[in-house]
């Protein structure tokens, strides 16, 4: 497993690279790596302004599914929520929401991704929801490894947010935790696939975290893949105790990291003033996991 503090060790425009907005078709196909043709990543965006609800759909090219999801708020500054990062059921597409907090008036925008590729065993999605919980786990099926992941939740966002996405032991399962209260439901996605070659390995997490302290939004970007390895899935982990959440988890636009953004929640009208006397107060840190392949296995 390889580790990077992005806080220390990465030149400042790494993270506009991987984070970046701009929207449209795929990018053209890259030279084929072992056992298929190299993924691509499609990305969309909604307008930017003052909405109080967006929903945006990335839609994979011609014969290809969804093998990876990924979601950005873009200008949300803590007061915008990401409410699902979902692949449908077909895997041809993501849709991502995100909803306003009261009293954030500002122009915003959301972004999706979605990797896409081909395989001889075709990704699989399984889902796993619980209603009233904090946290809910999907496991791939049989022996199919995990390759992607997503999440919805249903309740109000003043009071609700996500802030983990995660790779489970053995990248078989994805567990997603939401704080603040408790959401009406939880959804996890996960994206799973047969081993192609049975006796390969089935992929490998890399991971980055940032420094845990009071800095607030936070980015953390993974090194760069070594060479005919692409990204897959995108996980992420918000630590600390306050309204922190994940605002982005996005694959780079050529898969070879995975970034991840952090914010602390806005000021509601309503809400007292957040305290900043206790020692440790409004510190955390954010790690980003990324799940990279060399070939389908």
């Amino acid at each position: 497993m390889r580790t990077m503090d992005m806080a220390r060790r990465t030149a400042a425009g790494a993270v506009v690279v991987v984070l970046g907005t701009a929207a449209g078709a795929a990018a053209p196909d890259r030279q084929a790596h072992a056992g298929g043709f190299a993924p691509v990543r499609v990305v969309e965006a909604s307008e930017s302004d003052g909405s109080g609800t967006k929903v945006v759909t990335a839609t994979c090219p011609g014969a290809r599914s969804v093998f990876a999801a990924g979601a950005r708020i873009v200008d949300g500054n803590g007061g915008v929520v990401l409410t699902a990062m979902e692949p449908d059921a077909e895997l041809n597409t993501v849709t991502v929401t995100a909803t306003a907090r009261t009293g954030y008036a500002s122009a915003w925008s959301v972004v999706a991704y979605a990797t896409c590729d081909l395989s001889t065993s075709p990704p699989v999605r399984a889902t796993s929801t619980v209603e009233s919980a904090s946290t809910v786990e999907v496991s791939c099926p049989g022996s199919t490894r995990l390759f992607g992941t997503g999440f919805r939740f249903e309740g109000p966002v003043d009071q609700t947010y996500v802030d983990e996405v995660g790779f489970g032991p053995g990248l078989r399962t994805v567990r997603v935790h939401a704080g603040g209260a408790e959401p009406e439901s939880l959804t996890a996605v996960g994206i799973c696939k047969e081993p192609t070659q049975p006796t390969g390995p089935p992929g490998e997490r890399v991971e980055a975290v940032t420094e845990y302290d009071g800095t607030w939004p936070k980015t953390v970007v993974t090194a760069e893949a070594g060479p005919d390895v692409h990204v897959y899935g995108v996980g992420a982990r918000v630590t600390g105790a306050g309204p922190f959440f994940l605002s982005a988890l996005v694959p780079s636009p050529n898969l070879r990291q995975a970034g991840a953004e952090a914010v602390r929640a806005s000021q509601l009208p309503w809400a007292p003033a957040a305290r900043t006397d206790a020692e440790g107060d409004g510190e955390g840190s954010l790690a980003v996991a990324a799940l990279e392949s060399a070939v389908f296995h």
